[in-house]
């Protein structure tokens, strides 16, 4: 018997796939960065998996906003880095 219920994976697979024509819309520096966006998505499906009866897009959005915020965090360290080497020099 198969499932009733599409599992977590697809109905991600499927609203990002839905986003492919916008995707294709986008400038080529926008196109990569919604590929970067897209990728966080991919990266936390097990995390949304924990939800699944969560509306698809609260969950996308918050693994977007994350991968956004774990990516300013680096970029702050290596700021903060920079500046440690350029005031110990």
């Amino acid at each position: 018997m198969g499932r009733s219920v599409p599992t977590w994976r697809d109905r991600i697979e499927r609203q990002l796939e839905e986003l492919a024509a916008y995707q294709r819309g986008l400038r080529s520096d926008e196109r990569k960065a919604f590929e970067m966006m897209t990728k966080a998505v991919r990266e936390r499906r097990a995390a949304g998996g924990m939800l699944p009866g969560e509306d698809v897009w609260n969950i996308m959005l918050m693994s977007m906003i994350l991968g956004a915020w774990l990516k300013i965090e680096a970029l702050e360290k290596e700021i903060k880095d920079a500046k440690g080497v350029v005031d110990s020099g």
